[in-house]
Order: C-alpha cells, then sequence, then structure tokens
C-alpha cells in the first residue's frame, strides 16, 4: 500500500512539473500533422499593413491587410492563425486587393510596386478589448502548425 502511494505522488508530481515547463511562449497550436509551417516564402517579402505592426486596432477588426514583393504562388492555401489572450482562430485565404481598400493609418510597404492582399477575421470571434494579437503564419494545404510570428498589435 505504501509503494503505490508513493508511485501516485511521483507520478502527480512529474504531472506538475511538465505542467510548469507549459509556461513558455510557444502557442497553443490547432490539429495538424506537427511539422512546422515555417514562415511566408522569402521570394515575396509579406508586411503586414494594417493594423501596423505594434499599433493599436479596434477589437471590432474585419480584416488583415498585407503586401509582397511579386506575387503570392498561385492555388495557395495561405492565411494567418491568430492568438490573443485564451483565443485563437484562423483567418480566411488571402484574396487580392487594392492600396485603396487599405484602411487609415497603414504601415507603408518597403519596396516598390507591392502586391496587395486582405484576409478577414471569423466575424463570430470577437478580440476584446486590450489584448495583445499575434498573428502567425499558416499554410492551410498542409496541415502544419503554425510557430512563425508575423506581426502583433493591440487592441484599443
Amino acid at each position: 500500500m505504501k509503494h503505490s502511494i508513493g508511485v501516485l505522488l511521483t507520478i502527480l508530481a512529474g504531472a506538475g512539473l511538465l505542467a510548469g515547463c507549459n509556461g513558455n511562449n510557444t502557442i497553443n497550436v490547432p490539429p495538424g500533422t506537427g511539422t512546422n509551417c515555417g514562415g511566408p516564402p522569402s521570394s515575396n517579402q509579406l508586411e503586414v499593413l494594417y493594423p501596423a505592426p505594434g499599433k493599436k486596432a479596434s477589437p471590432l477588426l474585419q480584416n488583415i491587410f498585407v503586401s509582397t514583393k511579386g506575387t503570392l504562388p498561385p492555388n495557395n492555401q495561405f492565411n494567418f492563425f491568430l492568438v490573443a489572450g485564451n483565443t485563437s482562430f484562423f483567418t480566411s485565404l488571402f484574396q487580392g486587393t487594392s492600396a485603396s481598400q487599405i484602411p487609415k493609418p497603414h504601415a507603408k510597404p518597403t519596396y516598390s510596386n507591392p502586391t496587395y492582399y486582405v484576409t478577414s477575421l471569423p466575424p463570430s470571434i470577437p478580440l476584446g478589448t486590450g489584448q495583445t494579437v499575434n498573428i502567425y503564419w499558416n499554410d492551410g494545404g498542409t496541415g502544419c502548425s503554425p510557430h512563425f510570428l508575423v506581426s502583433t498589435f493591440h487592441t484599443t
């Protein structure tokens, strides 16, 4: 009996240590193959324009606008995985848009002749006020897990 209690306490202590180690800066990723999605194609130099990195945005934010140097590969399934507090979700796939559609103020691309894209947040998921929102790159066509931090903004 004493041996059984000792084994049980050892298992509980080990579980507690593992739970304590879970406080690092990794994200809880959605189901997938577990492989890392990597980052955006390096040749495209993706930049988040709105909301501007490090700036404040409304918790009612509906779209994220980006630019790339050149076009993204055809038939891609690129989008973002957002993490805001205990809430995480995917955005829609990137769709082409024009510079005139980007709300102001926004960041400006650092290269000439950019191509513009927009991705939408699900309307049923509010961001909440006073939150830090991390934007991770996702390649939805691969079943990978997003780990590459693209940008961060804050809600008002």
